[in-house]
């Protein structure tokens, strides 16, 4: 819960709302050492060396099934772009695989994007487009994810994430609180 919650600083996503087949399958991927091995993606090797403590495939099961069963939550939005360039890329590039809503789509084991965070999804795309998340041969998605994030320039890639935090998530968006006034 500390890396996967709003309470610390340095974290990681907050999964609450993704689909369980999807953490689930995202998590035997780094049992499996197919994700978290590349040192160049410090976050990665972190998941992957706190697999280690989930031991069992029900173990694994039943966090899948506990975040999954989370609703998703608020975030404050801090990727800006050009949202009609966004929507532009996301409708060729994006929709076919996430789906028009960004609600995924689950017989082609492609995830939604509607309930993660942006900076999340940005960190993502770029990791993909640069090789730091490393894609096993056999992760069909992961190698089209790979070859379309590469496909796009750093500028194209936030612009899709701003649209998506804009117009799909699923979340109103959380407001940044003043600190009080002395």
């Amino acid at each position: 819960m500390v890396c996967h919650s709003t309470r610390e600083m340095q974290r990681g996503p907050v999964l609450d709302g993704l689909p369980e087949w999807y953490l689930a399958e995202q998590l035997r991927e780094f049992k499996l050492g197919r994700r978290g091995n590349n040192p160049a993606n410090r976050a990665g090797v972190l998941m992957g060396a706190a697999m280690a403590k989930v031991e069992t495939e029900p173990q694994l099961t039943a966090l899948a099934r506990h975040f999954a069963a989370l609703r998703p939550k608020p975030f404050i939005r801090v990727i800006r772009g050009d949202i009609a360039a966004g929507r532009a890329h996301y409708a060729i590039r994006c929709a076919s695989c996430h789906g028009a809503k960004g609600e995924g789509k689950p017989e082609i084991a492609s995830p939604p994007v509607n309930v993660q965070e942006d900076w999340f999804l940005l960190d993502q795309l770029r990791k993909y487009a640069n090789g730091q998340r490393v894609v096993h041969p056999s992760n069909a998605g992961g190698v089209m994810m790979k070859a379309s994030a590469a496909a796009l320039s750093p500028d194209d890639l936030r612009n899709i994430v701003a649209y998506i935090a804009k117009d799909l998530t699923v979340t109103s968006p959380l407001q940044k609180v003043a600190p009080p006034k002395p």
